[in-house]
């Protein structure tokens, strides 16, 4: 099966749909049903929404895969890892999901490869209990596990603001609504990208969030920009921190941008990670 492939057949006297959503690229679950998205033109219509952040949607226990969803948009709506929602269900890494298909939404570790240790005369090493040395190594590369994924989340990464515009709400771990910051502007304005990224989604399929744009900057690390009225970017475009990306649009009843950072799936604080005001 090749990476990206969508297969789709229509009985036409049944009117019976079958469709398989491959979701990977790049090693990752992000293409859509519908292939590569064309970024949308002129102003999109938006439902009337009091200016708040989207909330957090409830976690169901489980979710069945509609047409146009990726395990990367799954993820994102429940605040999951990709990553860790795959292992869950024992998806394996070309990350393919089917319409009809039932996931449990929960977090598992992926499995992890241990290489081979290499011979050493017995000799010149200590005599251990074989209960010691599992114990040594598991210690070992639980450390190397983290550091790794420490480093990889925020090695090379320069932020900029994705809209000079008033701070109008920040960001609040303990208030579902306050995911990230709003803030505002015109109708129109340049939105930015945060940091150098690829883009993984750019469409309007997440419930509360509008036109959305998400980008990838590590294995660890995403920046969403929810409502806006004009998509410049598409899925798997390569942009540049600074480049623009998208047009405002309205939140709630006044032009707004709601940006978020996130870590292995999670909401973070924005402000830890741009330039200080």
């Amino acid at each position: 099966m090749k990476l990206g492939s969508q297969i789709a057949s229509k009985l036409l006297g049944g009117l019976t749909v079958a469709v398989m959503v491959t979701g990977c690229f790049n090693n990752a679950a992000y293409s859509s049903l519908e292939g590569r998205p064309k970024p949308s033109s002129g102003t999109t219509s938006q439902t009337t929404r009091p200016t708040v952040s989207p909330s957090t949607t409830p976690n169901p226990g489980r979710y069945q895969v509609r047409r146009g969803d990726t395990l990367y948009s799954i993820a994102f709506r429940y605040g999951l890892d990709y990553k860790k929602l795959a292992a869950a269900n024992d998806i394996g890494s070309d990350y393919t999901i089917f319409v009809g298909q039932t996931l449990v939404l929960r977090e598992a570790e992926p499995p992890v490869r241990q290489s081979e240790p290499k011979p050493t005369p017995s000799s010149n090493r200590p005599q251990t209990s074989s209960s010691q040395t599992v114990t040594k190594v598991n210690k070992e590369e639980s450390a190397v596990k983290e550091g790794a994924s420490v480093s990889a989340s925020n090695a090379n990464i320069s932020w900029n603001w994705p809209h000079g515009g008033k701070i109008v709400r920040t960001f609040n771990p303990n208030v579902s609504d306050r995911k990230g910051v709003d803030l505002v502007g015109q109708i129109g304005d340049s939105v930015r990208a945060a940091a150098e990224g690829t883009v993984v989604y750019a469409g309007n399929g997440l419930p509360g969030y509008g036109n959305l744009i998400i980008l990838e900057h590590s294995d660890a690390l995403l920046s969403a920009y929810a409502f806006n009225q004009e998509l410049l970017v598409g899925e798997r475009d390569r942009v540049e921190r600074g480049q623009v990306i998208a047009r405002m649009g309205k939140q709630g009843d006044q032009p707004g941008l709601h940006f978020e950072i996130r870590r292995e799936g999670k909401p973070v604080d924005p402000m830890r990670y741009l330039p200080q005001r």
